[in-house]
């Protein structure tokens, strides 16, 4: 019987590892953790109501995505509960020592797609994005 050799997956999985559970998921080290106005909300209340902070802040980074106007970004949100995710967002973000891109923010833009626009995306990395 041969052993395959690893695969460039199989490598990056395994440099990652923090801890490998028999019969169980691997636990691994995430590298960069995007998120957004959307299904930010719900992890910061969690983190909030277990005394928790965000443990590699410098790894995270907010961008307003979903409920963002594409024209007319200096305008008031005119939606109520958009308006109120994009706040509580920069409110979370500043809160526990995110980077934000908000409205008007060079950097700003859909999620998925600025960690390579911002070169804060490389190769073999594990990333998150909500």
């Amino acid at each position: 019987m041969s052993i395959l050799p690893a695969t460039l997956f199989d490598k990056v999985w395994d440099a990652h590892i923090v801890q490998h559970i028999n019969d169980g998921p691997d636990v691994l080290f995430i590298d960069r953790h995007f998120i957004h106005e959307v299904t930010s909300p719900v992890a910061f209340l969690g983190l909030k109501d277990r005394g928790l902070s965000v443990m590699f802040p410098d790894k995270t980074f907010a961008t307003a995505d979903h409920n963002t106007p594409t024209i007319n970004q200096h305008m008031p949100v005119q939606d109520p509960l958009s308006a109120n995710q994009l706040k509580a967002l920069e409110d979370n973000a500043g809160k526990y020592g995110i980077s934000h891109w908000g409205l008007g923010n060079p950097k700003n833009g859909i999620v998925h797609v600025v960690g390579p626009e911002n070169g804060i995306t490389l190769p073999g990395m594990t990333i998150v994005c909500g």
